[in-house]
């Protein structure tokens, strides 16, 4: 088993698995659940991807925009929001950290995907305050999202979860991965080369000699769309079964030790260590990162009994998330072009 967990770290020193060409990369900028501590913000974690500067942010919880600061990533390419469920723990930092952006004079539109209530919740914070926005807030209602959501750096789908209240899991598809040319296709096809192979390995379909040429037909991705699924509170991870195949990585909650939530009791609605273990372990999840922990577990040592749990029973990469840790998806095996 790999296993990667360091409980402390100045955010300057952020640890970062480098891997060879763009990086598709996962900042966890708040790992607590509930409420904070001295070590650990609450629920906020983005994704980042180095072929486009466009970002998008999962969960944003009170000083999420500061621990922000002390991370590679800008507000300013920041390309939508994602909130997980209403619970404060997860979009408390919302009305200060757009008012940021505004303040910044942002004119880019910004998306926010979130819960209605969150949404009416954000929209009378700027009533109240009187914050004037100098972009376009576009907010879609998770109840209202059934289909795919396009970005320029990913595709968005939602999972529907189990908690106290609703809740979702956003499965994060990558884009804009370079292609590559069939060279001996279009050799074998009688295709000589020009301005058209340009275009095909853009993407972008193209008449030659009066004849459709097809990109998808002449070109392929050079490696495969890398695949996280980053999830709000959640004490069923079955329901991540379909969803889960596929995917690269699996950020999920672990709030408690079995023992420990059984003693707290299930209607808390989270998941315990040795659940989502199992889970991963029977689905063959690559990369499990553990995050959103209890405070009772915060404190040097204090999280061991939740990581001896998780390690037991899964036998991938094992991630214990703290705040301020940086982590890559690697490129997966090139395609074959022919």
């Amino acid at each position: 088993m790999r296993f990667t967990y360091t409980l402390f770290v100045s955010y300057n020193d952020r640890p970062s698995k480098k891997v060879n060409g763009f990086s598709v990369k996962v900042h966890f900028l708040g790992t607590s659940s509930g409420c904070p501590s001295k070590q650990r913000n609450m629920s906020a974690t983005a994704v980042s991807f180095d072929n486009t500067k466009a970002w998008v942010l999962i969960d944003c919880a009170e000083a999420t925009q500061h621990a922000l600061l002390h991370s590679e990533l800008t507000l300013y390419h920041l390309e939508a929001i994602c909130i997980t469920h209403l619970h404060g723990d997860h979009c408390y930092g919302l009305p200060g950290l757009i008012s940021s952006m505004a303040l910044n004079a942002r004119q880019a539109p910004l998306k926010l995907i979130a819960p209605r209530a969150v949404v009416q919740f954000v929209h009378s914070c700027f009533a109240l305050t009187e914050v004037k926005l100098g972009f376009d807030l576009i907010t879609i209602a998770l109840e209202e999202l059934t289909d795919k959501l396009s970005l320029n750096c990913c595709d968005i789908e939602t999972i529907a979860l189990q908690h106290r209240v609703p809740s979702v899991g956003y499965k994060l598809t990558e884009k804009c991965i370079p292609r590559k040319l069939k060279i001996s296709k279009l050799q074998q096809d009688g295709i000589g080369s020009g301005g058209h192979y340009n275009l095909l390995q853009k993407g972008q379909d193209v008449e030659y000699q009066s004849q459709l040429l097809r990109s998808a037909d002449y070109s392929f991705y050079s490696w495969r769309p890398r695949v996280a699924i980053i999830c709000g509170d959640n004490e069923k991870p079955a329901l991540l079964s379909q969803a889960i195949q596929g995917a690269d990585l699996l950020v999920h909650e672990a709030t408690f030790t079995a023992p420990d939530l059984h003693k707290v009791g299930f209607h808390t609605g989270h998941s315990d260590a040795k659940r989502i273990a199992q889970f991963a372990q029977t689905h063959l999840v690559p990369t499990l990162a553990l995050t959103h922990f209890s405070v009772r577990y915060h404190g040097e040592g204090m999280l061991q009994p939740l990581i001896d749990e998780a390690a037991k029973y899964f036998g991938g990469e094992l991630v214990i998330a703290h705040d301020g840790l940086v982590i890559d998806i690697p490129n997966q095996k090139q395609f074959d072009g022919d």
